[in-house]
Formats: structure tokens, sequence, C-alpha cells
């Protein structure tokens, strides 16, 4: 799901910026889990909110990412992580 948004730049070029919505599914185990992936999860460019969802060990990020950018990051930090989508696939 993504919606375009317009906006001026400085030079009164209009470019277009994605609000995209990335869940994927992560071990959330404990709450020193939850502070290391949120910090990890801080730091993406051009986010613009995240969230954990400790319930359904969720993790959710808007803005201009990619699945594959969180994954990324997740797992630099040493998380197994997984777009939502295919780990709701696989049950």
């Amino acid at each position: 799901m993504f919606s375009v948004c317009n906006y001026e730049t400085e030079k009164v070029f209009l470019v277009a910026c994605y609000h995209q919505v990335v869940e994927v599914k992560v071990g959330l185990h404990c709450e020193d889990c939850i502070k290391k992936i949120l910090k990890a999860i801080k730091k993406i460019e051009d986010i613009e909110t995240y969230n954990v969802d400790t319930q359904l060990n969720k993790v959710i990020v808007t803005g201009n990412v990619t699945t594959e950018q969180v994954i990324r990051v997740l797992q630099k930090i040493g998380k197994n992580a997984t777009a939502w989508e295919d780990a709701e696939t696989n049950k």
C-alpha cells in the first residue's frame, strides 16, 4: 500500500515521495530485544513512524522505506526477520 505526495523543492521542481507501510515478523523476546530493534529502526532514513506489536511479534515501519531495508537492518543486529505476508503464508 502506498500513496504518492508531491512537494516543491527550492528549485521549484516537483518530486514524488512514497509513503509505504512495511510489516515484518521478528522475535520480540524481551525488553532488551525490543530496545535494540527500535534503536536500529530509528536509524533508517526517511521513516515517519515505527512501532512494535509484542503480541504478534510484528514490527511496523512507515515512510519512504522498503521491506528489504527493514529486514536488512534487523539482520545486521542479529535478528531473523521476514516479510509479514510471507510469515502469514507459511503458518
